[in-house]
Parts: structure tokens; sequence; C-alpha cells
């Protein structure tokens, strides 16, 4: 006789946290996942990963048995559905179950792709909430800890900055996750502590809020630091921007280097008061693109007349309305660039709020 669904649970003896590495709100939903498994007596393991890097992080998934996968924080587009898919059906085969937790924008076949994996596969998509709520609500909707880390993630990834530990919480991912690539160290090792702590403890395992500074000494040292530098690189990376008026949007383009988080740009750059170079004033662009050195995208909007997930979805990407990435690739010819971007949305409208 086959073995009923129930059965099937019964044999997972493990959770899998598979969840962004790039912001709070990717650690938040692991250290959540990371307090529901050992809420239920299971080891834990966790992969942080970002877009571009799914093969790896999905093959890893593949190899696994009787484990309970859980994917928070990452949205999935029909660029990487294949691999995705491949990875994810060959673990249920191995006893595998799959939840899977996000608040991006997914497209019907993917939604479909994921829902029609064996083992009663959970998909969850909400983009009324970041992915911590939507972890915590799901998985720890009694526990405290995980309610305040939720509380956390919202703050930063609808760009509040209403909390001060979620703002440095913000800083302390960036110069670790940075740092780590730098080193080209693994950064799922490198986050791990402060996942742990985070999950053990919840925001006081990690920073003094009384005191507004991180336990850790050197974090501290380096967030401080990291924080005078960032404000250097953003006014140099404005002082290079390119704009065009599309649509009837004024488009703005600038190269951020490494070290740099689109999220931050694109919220300095969204006050005018920081918009003094040299000595002109320049408007708060409609849309903002950011490109990276490695060709990746970051898309954010100072208006609501843009939609940034339909910009996204012109350069292979996804995201909110408010926020999105995707990728251009790799470049030699910034202007050529610009001119290149300015056209592919001048020949579409997609990504008009009001057509």
């Amino acid at each position: 006789m086959p073995e009923t669904g129930e059965e099937k649970a019964k044999r997972v003896t493990s959770v899998l946290s598979i969840s962004h590495d790039k912001d709070v709100d990717g650690l938040a939903s692991a250290a959540i996942v990371w307090r529901y498994a050992n809420s239920k007596g299971l080891d834990y393991n966790s992969l942080l990963t970002d877009y571009g890097a799914f093969e790896p992080a999905f093959g890893s998934a593949a190899t696994r048995r009787d484990t309970l996968i859980i994917i928070t924080d990452l949205g999935m587009d029909e660029t990487v559905l294949d691999v995705v898919t491949a990875g994810l059906d060959r673990a249920v085969k191995q006893g595998c179950r799959v939840v899977w937790l996000d608040h991006h924008h997914w497209s019907k076949r993917s939604i479909d792709a994921i829902r029609n994996l064996g083992n009663n596969p959970v998909l969850k998509v909400n983009h009324d909430y970041c992915a911590a709520e939507i972890t915590q609500k799901v998985l720890m909707p009694r526990d405290e800890i995980s309610r305040e880390l939720a509380e956390i993630a919202h703050d930063t990834d609808f760009n509040l900055r209403e909390i001060q530990a979620a703002s440095a919480l913000t800083d302390a991912v960036s110069v670790i996750r940075f740092n780590a690539i730098d080193r080209k160290e693994d950064v799922t090792e490198a986050l791990r502590p402060m996942v742990e702590h985070l999950a053990k403890e919840g925001v006081p395992g990690v920073y003094d809020r009384n005191a507004g500074r991180f336990k850790d000494a050197l974090i501290q040292k380096r967030v401080e630091h990291y924080r005078k530098e960032k404000i250097k690189k953003m006014r140099k990376a404005l002082s290079g921007h390119c704009d065009q008026e599309i649509h009837g949007r004024l488009v703005r383009v600038v190269e951020i280097p490494s070290g740099l988080t689109s999220t931050d740009m694109g919220t300095f750059a969204a006050k005018q008061e920081n918009l003094r170079i040299e000595d002109a004033q320049i408007p708060v662009a409609d849309l903002l693109l950011m490109l990276s050195p490695g060709g990746m995208l970051g898309i954010r909007r100072g208006s609501e007349r843009v939609l940034c997930n339909s910009v996204a979805k012109l350069f292979n990407g996804g995201g909110h309305p408010y926020a999105a990435g995707g990728e251009y690739g790799l470049y030699e010819d910034f202007s050529a660039v610009c001119d290149d971007i300015f056209l592919t949305l001048s020949k579409d409208m997609s990504w008009l709020a009001d057509s």
C-alpha cells in the first residue's frame, strides 16, 4: 500500500531553510524558520542565497532526504523555473516536503509549478506583508520573538526607517555580506552567527537598544565606518547620473560601486535635500535605475507614477511596484548602457502607473 501524505510527513527529520542573503527580511525569515525547527525538535540547516545563484542553492536542496524545505523571501520568475523545479522535484521524490513563503510578484506559471510538486507543497504569496511577517504568521503565530523579528523586517523592507535597530541591522548585514564577498568567503557562513543570535534571543541577541549599539564591538566599529563611507559613495554615484524624460517621467540611471546597496542608494536619492550636485539642485527622479559593477539593476521609484516591477520584467527581473531588481549584464561603456536602457523604456508603456 502506498504511503499517505501523513505517513510521509512523519518521516521528516530536519528542516532546510533557503532564504535571501541581502537584507534583514531574508535573515529574519531564516531566524524564524530556525525557531520553528527548534520548537519541533528538528535539525536545522540553512542556505542564504541571492538571485542569480539559484542553481547551486536548489541543486543542494535536491540532495536532501526526508527534509522540510522552507523557502522564504525569494520570488521565482520563469527564467529560473526549470532549475528550481528540477531541484525540488528530486527532493520531493526523496521524501522531502516544500513550503514556500514569499511576498514578491509571481507569474501563474510559476505558482502552478510549485503547487504541482508532489507531497502536498505549501505556497503562500502575499504582497501586503514582508516575507518575515508571512513566515511568522504561518509558522510561529504565537511566538513573541518571531513577532518582533517580523516587525523589524517590515520596517526595513517597506523602507519606513522608523526603528533604529532595524536600520542598524540593515547596515550590519551589508557590512558582513560585502566583507565575505570581497574575501571570497561563503556568505551563508559569514551571516550564520547573526541568524543564530536572532533565532535564539531576537534583536537583543545582537543589538543593545538602550545604548543604540551592537553588542559585538567589531561589528559596531565596522558599521560606523560603513555609514560614513556610503554617504561619500552615494554622492559620488549621483554626480555621474544620466537623466532622460520618457513618457512624461523623469528616468535616472546611476552607477553604484561595490559595497553600496540599492536600498541605501534608493532611499538617499529619493530625498530632495540629498540632490545638490556641485552647485546645481536636481529633482527627485520618478524612476531610478542603479547599475552595479556586475551588471545587476536595482530599481526604485521617487513617485507613484511608475511601477518598478514592470520595469524589472523588461530586464529579466521582478519585485514590487515600489522596489525591484533586474539584470542588464556586463558592460564597458556606461553612456551606451544609459542609451540602451532609455530606448528599452521608450518602447514600452507597461511601467507607467496610469497606463
